[in-house]
C-alpha cells in the first residue's frame, strides 16, 4: 500500500503529462453506486470524472450484443416483468432474444444478499433494462 501511495504521489507531481496521467476506471460502470453495467451506472461514473468505463458483453439469441456481466440472469439483481425476483440463476442471455431479455428489470439489488451487503450505497434505478447498442 505504501508503494502504491508513493507511485500516485510521483504521478501527481508530474502534472498533466499524458505519459503520467492516471486512468480512472468505472468498473462495470461504478456498480458500488448504481446498478452494474447499466446506463445509470455509466452516467454516475462519468459524473464523477472517470476516464474509462469497463463493461462486459454478451450476445442474445437473435445475435444482438448486450451489456451484461453474467452469462445467465443473476437473481441478486434481476426481477421479471411482474417485478418478482428470480428464484435462481437463468435463463442464459444467449437463450433469449433482445425483446425477451428486456422484459427483465436489473435496476435494484436483492436485499439481504451478500451482493447487496457489499454495495450498500448503490442507488436503485427501477425499470432499468440490460442495454444494447440498438436500444432507442
Amino acid at each position: 500500500m505504501k508503494m502504491l501511495l508513493m507511485a500516485i504521489g510521483l504521478l501527481s507531481i508530474g502534472g498533466t503529462s499524458p505519459a503520467l496521467a492516471l486512468d480512472l476506471q468505472g468498473h462495470r460502470g461504478g456498480r458500488g453506486l448504481a446498478p452494474e453495467n447499466t446506463l445509470p451506472a455509466f452516467a454516475t461514473a462519468l459524473s464523477l470524472g472517470v476516464t474509462t468505463l469497463e463493461l462486459d458483453t454478451g450476445i442474445t439469441k437473435d445475435d444482438v450484443v448486450v451489456i451484461a456481466h453474467d452469462p445467465t440472469l443473476n437473481p441478486d439483481i434481476t426481477r421479471d416483468k411482474n417485478g418478482a425476483r428470480l428464484e435462481r440463476r437463468g435463463p442464459a442471455i444467449h437463450a433469449l432474444t433482445l425483446a425477451e431479455l428486456q422484459q427483465y428489470d436489473v435496476g435494484r439489488l436483492k436485499p439481504g444478499t451478500d451482493y447487496a451487503k457489499r454495495y450498500p450505497q448503490q442507488k436503485p434505478a427501477d425499470g432499468t433494462r440490460i442495454h444494447s447498442g440498438i436500444d432507442p
